[in-house]
């Protein structure tokens, strides 16, 4: 039987809840995976590994791997960035893997729009609440930041409500500027789960339109739905990596 490595690669928080949430998207991939391979001859094994703050890096995880067998290093990461392309290329690079294929981040996507918007109902967000302003991490790179603006474009064809990005990051448009001038009735996370960024965002916000709600990031450790749909963009990058 062919095995074949999924390298689930995530950037990392000190948050408790952050890396359960993550941990639980890893988990659901693993089942999709499993059952994805059950009626052929080949086998997916799902590993961890992080770009920053927790262990193994991906160096490390992608060097412990069989050099025989093919890798696919999947982001869980939700958008273009350093990570993705300077970070997973060197690991990959450096891992002695004969076959090693680097799988595209899980967004922008339509799925995760759809989950932006059960996040903001479960604030109180309704049609007609007017403009959201959307919180992204933010990146060095143009195609990240575009990226990004494509998210929110998603998002405001989920809401039929206009919708605005700014970044969390000390990156033009600020996501704290744009809220202090907006002073909208809800911002939405672009953000997978606790971490620094979403506990920034909060805290930007509060500052400067303490009448903001903000909605909670993507998944949580309690909400096995949200975890599988991020699972399940992470299963098409795969497959699209295989296939490419």
């Amino acid at each position: 039987m062919k095995t074949i490595h999924i390298l689930a690669t995530a950037h990392g928080t000190d948050s408790t809840e952050g890396r359960a949430a993550i941990n639980l998207v890893r988990v659901e991939l693993d089942d999709m995976l499993r059952a994805h391979g059950g009626s052929q001859d080949t086998q997916y094994q799902v590993h961890e590994a992080y770009v920053d703050v927790q262990s193994p890096n991906v160096d490390e995880a992608a060097l412990a791997l069989p050099k025989e067998e093919l890798c696919v290093i999947v982001p869980i990461l939700l958008s273009t960035g350093f990570h993705t392309q300077v970070d997973l290329r060197r690991a990959a690079k450096n891992s002695g893997i004969a076959q090693v294929r680097i799988a595209e981040p899980l967004g922008p996507d339509a799925s995760l729009a759809a989950l932006q918007r059960a996040r903001l109902e479960q604030a109180g967000w309704s049609p007609g609440a007017g403009m959201v302003v959307q919180g992204s991490a933010g990146s060095s790179r143009q195609d990240g930041r575009e990226d990004m603006s494509q998210a929110a474009a998603l998002l405001e064809a989920e809401l039929g409500e206009p919708v605005r990005n700014g970044f969390v990051a000390a990156i033009d448009p600020k996501l704290a500027d744009l809220a202090e001038t907006e002073q909208p009735s809800f911002a939405s996370p672009y953000l997978l789960a606790e971490g620094f960024f979403a506990g920034k965002m909060r805290r930007d916000i509060e500052r400067v339109s303490p009448g903001t709600t903000v909605a909670a990031p993507l998944v949580n450790s309690h909400d096995t739905a949200s975890a599988r749909i991020i699972a399940a963009c992470a299963l098409n990058r795969v497959m699209e990596a295989l296939r490419n």
